[in-house]
């Protein structure tokens, strides 16, 4: 317990060797998920720890039988599979209170979990599981693993997999590597977003969602977790961002995004931004952000990242 406190004051340099055994648990758990194999020389690139450390922890998960080697490669034990399962709860809890009750940039909610998890004692979870209303699934769409230990399978397929000319709706988006999902979140992908695939060729995806285009890489495209709509009339015409709203233009809220949760969604929805409501571009600063924007005869100033929150429809727009 002593240096569990002295590495979260700071005043111990080392991770404590518990934190590096659930952390190499959920590597294998995760690898043997996706049927693959994974050695030795895997688990030392994927975690930026002391080499001795690792090889310490390996030696301590296969002593008491929480994982298992045949010829150089690992595989997580019943044992192992319990205590990675038991992590893996407490990071997607984690993440989904950092969505619902904190103002962090979804950028941050995961290297935030990957340090708390392994600090929550297991009533800090179920108060904060029931806080957030039993959830199911994280903000990434992930589903959480039950209080017993059953983690369910994640429906549908990557896009990397889908057709052309096939509409999708995005259910999970992954967040490792964190390079990726940072490229994703720069190209303004979010979570709920119906998408058309245009065409796939020389390595990238071309799709259209909410009055746009894009081009996904073959990697970026494996991280996003997809469903195909088969009725056309679940596709919602011509509602694209607030943030795509031009100076000259007029539209009315068809709603909030699915992705906008906990204190940010209730004030957006106390400031007005509620369905059926019109509103237009008033003031624009000198960066381009904020933007003023007018709401029943009121000017309310808001950043990028809270337009991106907010569905809307222009009045004058043509539906495709």
């Amino acid at each position: 317990m002593r240096s569990i406190i002295n590495w979260i004051t700071g005043k111990w340099n080392s991770t404590p060797q518990m934190f590096i055994e659930e952390d190499i648990l959920k590597i294998i758990f995760k690898i043997n998920e996706d049927k693959l194999t994974i050695c030795k020389k895997d688990i030392l690139e994927k975690l930026d720890y002391p080499q001795d450390s690792i090889e310490k922890a390996i030696a301590t998960l296969l002593f008491y039988n929480e994982i298992s080697e045949d010829k150089e490669y690992f595989e997580i034990e019943e044992k192992g599979k319990k205590r990675a399962i038991k992590l893996i709860r407490k990071h997607r809890i984690y993440e989904k209170y950092l969505a619902e009750k904190t103002g962090f940039s979804k950028s941050n909610w995961h290297h935030k979990a990957e340090k708390k998890e392994h600090l929550l004692t297991d009533e800090q979870v179920d108060n904060m599981e029931k806080e957030l209303g039993f959830p199911k699934f994280d903000p990434h769409g992930d589903p959480i693993p039950t209080k017993d230990g059953v983690l369910p399978k994640l429906k549908g397929k990557t896009l990397n997999l889908v057709t052309s000319s096939t509409v999708v709706k995005i259910i999970h988006m992954e967040d490792e590597p964190h390079e990726i999902y940072k490229s994703l979140i720069r190209k303004e992908i979010h979570m709920g977003s119906i998408m058309k695939v245009q065409k796939q060729s020389n390595g990238t995806i071309d799709y259209y969602t909410e009055g746009k285009h894009l081009k996904l890489s073959k990697k970026e495209a494996k991280n996003l977790q997809v469903v195909i709509i088969e009725q056309l009339d679940d596709i919602p015409m011509g509602v694209i961002r607030l943030t795509a709203l031009k100076s000259n233009e007029k539209a009315i809220i068809t709603g909030l995004s699915s992705e906008c949760r906990g204190i940010n969604r209730r004030r957006l929805l106390d400031l007005g931004f509620v369905k059926g409501t019109k509103i237009s571009i008033g003031m624009v600063s000198p960066m381009q952000d904020p933007k003023a924007f007018l709401i029943r005869e009121t000017l309310i100033a808001l950043r990028k990242e809270q337009t991106d929150m907010i569905l809307i429809k222009k009045l004058d727009h043509d539906t495709k």
